[in-house]
């Protein structure tokens, strides 16, 4: 059966999801069930822990830093009929007494001399900077339950300080794939599954291939099938039309003091 269309309000002018997140929730799938709790961290306007509460029925956080993007992602739970919990603020600064089975993140993976945007919106949601790995390990860890899954994507050339930072944080890398742009260039992607202090061996799965040659639009049966899937609609918008981004729904993070 099809799945109901998930209609995203997002930024035109700041950052927008793109194929990363909708290949980032067809490879959390596995690892979701009905009635989860799960935490998006560094929800944007909602696209992965709205995509998993549509499928799975699953109690969803969305923790978001950006404003704006924190006010569409409520208003996008709204419009989609779909519940949702949203905090405002920095992740780190994030606290609860919940500990959940999933938590879920696109974080921001890009050096500094890597990415190259005078947006200070695309500049938190895309530098590294804004979001150190090992801090989000670290964070994770204290909210993730004892048998949870920590599911995220990164940069694909940081793989060897991703799965050395996951052990040094006391997680154990469990599934991982790679995706790749084409069938004859370097791994562009990196989707990865890891729990606490497990001591399974490392299951690398075959490779994502996107495209079958360079047009934007000739891309694979699988990729085909994971936007079928996902079934999403966007909307742009611009921070410039959103004149009041306080919502009742939503809560703010107190910042914790240097």
């Amino acid at each position: 059966m099809d799945q109901k269309l998930l209609r995203i309000y997002q930024l035109q002018d700041g950052y927008c999801y793109n194929s990363d997140s909708l290949f980032l929730y067809a490879f959390a799938r596995n690892f979701l069930r009905k009635k989860f709790s799960l935490l998006d961290v560094g929800a944007g306007s909602g696209i992965l822990g709205l995509l998993c509460a549509r499928d799975f029925a699953i109690s969803a956080t969305l923790v978001e830093k950006d404003a704006h993007n924190a006010f569409l992602a409520q208003q996008n739970a709204a419009t989609n009929q779909l519940e949702a919990e949203v905090y405002q603020g920095d992740f780190l600064d994030f606290c609860s007494s919940e500990r959940y089975d999933v938590i879920l993140s696109n974080p921001p993976f890009y050096r500094s001399e890597i990415l190259d945007s005078q947006n200070k919106r695309i500049q938190t949601a895309r530098n590294a900077r804004f979001l150190p790995f090992e801090a989000l390990c670290k964070k994770a860890k204290q909210l993730l339950s004892p048998k949870g899954n920590f599911i995220f994507c990164y940069d694909a050339k940081e793989s060897h300080h991703i799965f050395q930072t996951l052990q040094n944080c006391g997680f154990n890398a469990e599934i991982c794939r790679f995706v790749y742009p084409r069938i004859d260039k370097n791994a562009s992607l990196l989707l990865l599954q890891a729990k606490i202090h497990t001591k399974n061996s490392l299951k690398i799965l075959p490779p994502l291939i996107t495209h079958n040659s360079t047009r934007q639009i000739d891309h694979t049966k699988e990729v085909g099938e994971i936007y079928a899937l996902c079934r999403t609609h966007s909307i742009k918008v611009y921070a410039s039309d959103i004149t009041e981004v306080a919502h009742p729904k939503i809560t703010k993070i107190p910042q914790a003091n240097p």
